[in-house]
């Protein structure tokens, strides 16, 4: 919302955009240091901070990741490529230590790991994009998480949850819209009311900039069609049915 609390902070917030072509310029020395100090300072549950990151620039490392990622080109191109891991590991080192006995073996344990590494990643694309960079998250990360977990020698009960390609834009695409606050901001209940209202406003604007084109046909479609295909398919490959062997093997035995 543009009004009298619009802040620097906000402005930069709404300038974000994925980019997926890098410039082969190095981040300045330090550089990646501060943006992650900074991004530690991230709420986290309990002050338990549930989190790790591999920092990945060694070539053919990021390629074999690209390769298992589905192929990413970017993830090849950026200087720096981020996993933000989901860790349990270092606690239970903790609890080791103190002689106590950690438990791993709860949906909410694992839940509360994910989000403080969501947390983390967001404030790290905050920070970096702060300084001139761009960011694109890399979900595929979990397309074959067996084979990232043998890449980046993750131990039990660490797993990778997200991906960022990180480094200077050589490209400056748009930003896209986001749906209608009313659309998401409920208030004191749940409303449904209006909620149509608020898609065909929002399917209006998407296909109004012509965003989504049919490859067979050039026809413009909205964001609904292309909602409605990506949450209905049933492909084992793009629901990653492998994410939940690899998260009991890495000792996530969710109940």
């Amino acid at each position: 919302m543009r009004s009298g609390f619009d802040t620097p902070l906000m402005k930069q917030m709404r300038k974000h955009r994925s980019i997926r072509r890098y410039k082969p310029t190095p981040l300045p020395a330090g550089m990646l240091e501060a943006i992650l100090s900074s991004a530690q300072m991230a709420s986290t549950s309990s002050y338990l901070q549930y989190y790790s990151v591999v920092v990945v620039s060694d070539p053919d490392r990021k390629d074999r990741l690209a390769e298992v990622c589905g192929n990413q080109e970017h993830i090849r191109q950026c200087p720096i490529f981020l996993v933000f891991c989901a860790d349990l590991h270092r606690l239970r080192r903790v609890c080791q230590r103190e002689g106590t006995q950690i438990q791993t073996g709860y949906i909410e344990s694992f839940l509360v790991t994910a989000v403080d590494t969501a947390l983390l990643a967001q404030n790290v694309a905050l920070a970096a994009e702060s300084l001139g960079l761009g960011i694109v998250f890399i979900g595929g990360i979990r397309n074959n998480p067996a084979e990232v977990v043998a890449e980046l020698a993750l131990p039990d009960l660490v797993f990778p949850v997200m991906g960022m390609c990180l480094g200077y834009p050589a490209v400056d695409p748009p930003t896209k819209p986001r749906l209608p606050l009313p659309a998401v901001m409920h208030r004191e209940r749940y409303q449904t009311e209006e909620m149509d209202i608020h898609l065909d406003e929002f399917d209006e604007a998407v296909a109004g900039i012509e965003m989504f084109r049919y490859v067979e046909t050039g026809e413009v479609y909205g964001w609904m069609a292309r909602a409605a295909r990506r949450v209905a398919h049933t492909d084992p490959k793009r629901l990653r049915v492998e994410v939940g062997r690899v998260l009991r093997e890495q000792g996530f035995d969710l109940k």
